[in-house]
């Protein structure tokens, strides 16, 4: 089986969807997004693949609760790599702007981004940076040569 093919059981493993309204991210189309959402992390690419290297021989033939099962132990074994992929896929699922409908859809949450049209802010208040403008320049001229 290919990585790319492991990755979607893997995201499908993830995010299962639920058959209904939200689909599963692997079958979803989301493998791509998610290798791209792990590479904004540190090291997020190494640890997709370290995962990916983890998976034991046979894990796509295996059923959602033992799949589960296989990405606990690796969670408790390697938090930090388990937990750097999970971001991702979370990340590439609920940006996915088809995703994004189901949430309008089901929660009444517009897909559109939060801003300019979203959140009433306050004027900003000027005077908050009152003491870091009474300290003066925090930086040294330095001569060009």
């Amino acid at each position: 089986m290919s990585d790319g093919s492991l990755l979607e059981v893997l995201l499908n493993t993830l995010v299962p969807g639920d058959g209904a309204d939200w689909p599963a991210a692997g079958s979803h189309g989301l493998a791509k997004k998610t290798r791209e959402m792990a590479g904004l992390q540190p090291d997020g690419v190494k640890a997709l693949d370290a995962l990916l290297a983890m998976l034991p021989a046979g894990f796509e033939g295996q059923s959602q609760d033992e799949r589960e099962h296989v990405l606990a132990r690796i969670e408790g074994d390697a938090p930090e790599i388990f937990g750097a992929v999970l971001s991702a896929t979370y990340t590439a699922y609920y940006t996915d702007p088809r995703i994004r409908d189901v949430i309008e859809r089901l929660c009444g949450y517009e897909n559109r981004p939060p801003q300019p049209l979203g959140y009433e802010l306050p004027p900003f208040d000027e005077s908050l940076l009152d003491q870091v403008k009474a300290r003066g320049p925090i930086w040294r001229v330095v001569p060009e040569t």
